[in-house]
């Protein structure tokens, strides 16, 4: 009897388990179908928003006026970023995306950096309409390859993974295979996931473009800012030991830690929970790291940021001014401009995180002023009242002053700059003080943290 109810007993056990096994397979199962469809859709948006961006920037060239150069160059930028979106929905981490969102990335960038040049007045130059056509050349065969594993999709019912490879699998042979493959050779993929990486190994082969702006490859060769003279490793410690005691530790004697790669190349430096970096060439500090615990908090915001700019002037940096600072409870963080011939020089800047216990510096880069400060030319062509005509009516001024803003590619612009208020909202409008351009508008955000610029 015993041993019949343990029969029993395992029976139920067998069919219960049988019954989830079944339940948790139709379960994954229909999450595949879930994850595959909704990858479609993303598929389905991706390709009309890859095919409209392509088709604005052919409109773009043709355009004979500036308004529809600008309609379409803004309607690029538009679809570009919309297309990003799509394409970050599709499982890119598994299969290798990252050329196409790079390339997308790029389109949109420049095309908003032209959309802003020619509502300004200036049309695209013979460089820009060279990378102009490069770019829509590439796209043309994005697009047309998109559309075709599209139209497989739907026609042939090829799958979204190659069923050889499990749904959340890694990366299955066949795609790789056929991606790493000679151009022209590839056959033709078993799967939308294996086409995609195709396109996108195809096109890491073509040479980069040539533009400038945020998200392309070019760079500064070398800071525009530092000294030409190079000090040795003994010349850099006392560098930062004559640092370490001017932002409060009197008795400061750094040891050694090593050397930096970079183009800020130079000597590391430790002493307690402090690190400083010193750069070979030139002799300045670059970095200043305080690890050290921070304590209660004794200074308000305004107190702590006035203890940070005292510390600088005894650095050596006089003609400072702070322009921003952000409560972050324990500490603050601030950023300092240059201020030269009555203007602040933005791109030329500071950041420092300060403790609210003693208002000692915890953080100092430097770096951003070292690698844009240069000789500025400093002609203006208009007064600040013409200038102030360039500005709505309606905008209530608070503030006005001479400033030296950063623009896309890193390219600089000698402005005004006017801070007012329209709606109840604040914002900083800049006008150039060349030609009347208004070169950028940026609206004021306040929180209980400080300002933010939008």
């Amino acid at each position: 009897m015993v041993r019949r109810s343990w029969f029993i007993s395992l029976g139920v056990l067998l069919a219960l388990s049988l019954a989830w096994g079944i339940s948790e397979n139709r379960r994954a199962e229909n999450l595949k179908v879930i994850s595959e469809n909704q990858y479609r859709r993303s598929l389905s948006d991706f390709v009309t928003h890859l095919d409209g961006l392509e088709t604005n920037i052919a409109k773009s060239r043709a355009a004979g006026t500036p308004t529809q150069q600008v309609y379409y160059l803004s309607q690029s930028l538009h679809q570009s970023d919309t297309a990003v979106k799509d394409l970050s929905l599709l499982p890119s981490e598994d299969f290798g995306l990252n050329y196409i969102d790079q390339f997308l990335n790029q389109v949109g960038e420049f095309t908003g950096i032209l959309t802003q040049q020619v509502a300004k007045g200036n049309p695209p130059d013979a460089k820009q309409e060279k990378t102009l056509k490069e770019m829509h050349e590439r796209l043309i065969t994005v697009n047309r390859d998109v559309q075709e594993l599209y139209a497989d999709l739907n026609t042939e019912k090829i799958a979204w993974v190659n069923k050889s490879g499990g749904f959340w699998g890694n990366r299955n042979k066949s795609a790789t295979t056929a991606a790493q493959g000679d151009e022209g050779q590839a056959t033709k993929p078993a799967s939308i996931s294996s086409s995609l990486e195709q396109l996108d190994a195809s096109l890491q082969k073509l040479p980069p473009f040539s533009y400038s702006g945020q998200m392309d490859t070019h760079s500064v060769p070398e800071p525009l800012g530092l000294p030409k003279s190079t000090v040795t490793e003994e010349e850099a410690r006392d560098i930062a030991s004559y640092f370490l005691k001017s932002v409060g530790y009197p008795d400061a004697s750094p040891e050694s830690s090593g050397t930096s790669n970079g183009p800020f190349a130079g000597y590391i430096f430790k002493y307690k929970s402090a690190t400083v970096d010193v750069c070979k060439k030139g002799g300045v500090v670059t970095i200043f790291r305080d690890e050290r615990d921070v304590g209660l908090q004794k200074l308000t915001v305004d107190e702590a940021a006035s203890e940070a700019m005292s510390t600088l002037k005894k650095l050596g940096w006089n003609n400072f001014v702070k322009t921003a600072t952000e409560d972050f409870g324990g500490h603050i963080q601030l950023e300092a401009v240059s201020e030269e011939n009555g203007a602040r020089i933005y791109p030329d800047k500071i950041r420092l995180t300060v403790g609210r216990d003693t208002g000692m510096i915890i953080g100092y880069d430097s770096t951003p002023y070292w690698l844009f400060h240069h000789n500025r030319s400093w002609d203006k062509k208009l007064t600040k009242e013409q200038a102030r005509t360039k500005l709505r009516k309606d905008l209530a001024l608070k503030e006005n002053r001479l400033a030296v803003i950063s623009l896309p590619g890193w390219q600089e612009a000698f402005c005004y700059e006017f801070r007012g208020s329209v709606a109840d909202e604040e914002f900083l409008i800049y006008i150039n003080a060349k030609d009347g351009t208004e070169e950028k508008i940026q609206r004021i955000i306040t929180t209980p943290r400080g300002e933010f610029l939008q």
